[in-house]
């Protein structure tokens, strides 16, 4: 078996075990991921292992692994965020099945997921060359740099990589972004809670979280508000959440900013500009003309991870996904719009 199959295969034993609930690693992944400084919950954190671990079979990884091409010469290292779960395993798997050294940093925020699951890959193929590290080794020994983070972060490693001689073509530095959805005013109640879960799963931590909602000034939100309490019936709000959004409802009040929640605070939606609120905050911004849609995306594109929506004149923007989806993105998902193989051709 050659090195790119075996690869495959330790990657696909390992997903076996991993979509097994019982599973003592996982399991345990998951009670000290709970213990961490973050946002997490144990039900968010089984649909975010469950999610990837069902992308990862031998077809899927043998298709994007010949997209991704050969470079066993080259280390990539990885700034790894850790706001939501797993959101490290894309960018290892890119770098791994494309034969290349991975280095990664570990997030404070999510100490035990992705340690445990590279440690199992590693178990099923000793050989592979990926370990975590800090971002001193990873400036002094990585041909090139995939980062995810603040504005600030990313500039500070930008202007350090520049310092150690690494190109900035070499480096993928991904800032704050967020994602939108666009409503039309006749979706169902299936529509409306596909849209809680791109709202509400993860807290509204990750970049894939939708933070501004578009929708026709004449349109009802009460049919939102009882699709929110729904999803949140099945997932429910951090206490960080909730704490947070306590407060921003009493300023919202104090400020008589029109706005709606729930009595347990697990989600709030205010009404107003296009403007991107505090996690699990919801804006929601009225149109008279999907012109004005449009014309925001033209200006804001940069920023803006995922547009979803079911509208039929979604169709007039490009990229766009159907609602229920900015949480259960494709293996080859593109962030900021860059596919990997588009930045390993710079390495």
């Amino acid at each position: 078996m050659s090195e790119r199959e075996n690869i495959v295969s330790a990657i696909v034993r390992t997903a076996v075990n991993w979509k097994n609930l019982e599973y003592p690693i996982r399991q345990d992944a998951i009670d000290r991921s709970l213990e961490a400084d973050n946002w997490f919950t144990e039900a968010a954190i089984n649909f975010a292992v469950n999610q990837q671990m069902d992308l990862l079979s031998e077809p899927e990884l043998t298709a994007w692994q010949s997209e991704l091409g050969w470079k066993e010469d080259s280390c990539v290292g990885v700034l790894n965020p850790g706001n939501i779960p797993f959101v490290e395993l894309q960018d290892f798997l890119a770098v791994v099945l494309s034969g290349q050294t991975y280095k990664g940093t570990l997030s404070k925020k999510s100490p035990a997921l992705f340690p445990a699951f590279l440690s199992d890959v590693l178990e099923e193929y000793p050989d592979l060359r990926a370990d975590l590290t800090d971002l001193d080794e990873i400036l002094e020994s990585a041909d090139a740099i995939i980062g995810s983070g603040s504005n600030e972060t990313m500039a500070m490693v930008g202007d350090r990589a520049e310092a150690e001689g690494i190109p900035i073509i070499r480096c993928w530095l991904r800032p704050s972004s967020y994602s939108v959805a666009i409503l039309e005013g006749r979706e169902n109640e299936d529509a409306l809670i596909s849209l809680a879960e791109d709202v509400l799963l993860h807290e509204g931590q990750g970049c894939r979280n939708v933070s501004l909602v578009f929708a026709p000034a004449k349109m009802s939100i009460d049919p939102v508000l009882d699709a929110f309490a729904t999803f949140r019936g099945m997932f429910s709000a951090h206490p960080n959440t909730t704490g947070t959004l306590k407060m921003q409802q009493a300023f919202l009040k104090a400020v008589e900013t029109p706005h709606a929640f729930a009595d347990d605070h697990q989600f709030l939606i205010s009404r107003g500009e296009a403007e991107v609120q505090l996690p699990g905050h919801l804006r929601w911004v009225s149109y008279q003309n999907f012109d004005e849609v449009t014309n925001w995306l033209a200006q804001n594109r940069a920023q803006t991870q995922c547009i979803v929506s079911d509208s039929r004149m979604s169709r007039l923007i490009e990229d766009v996904q159907g609602l229920g989806t900015s949480q259960r993105p494709a293996l080859d998902w593109k962030p900021d719009g860059m596919a990997h193989s588009s930045f390993f051709r710079h390495i």
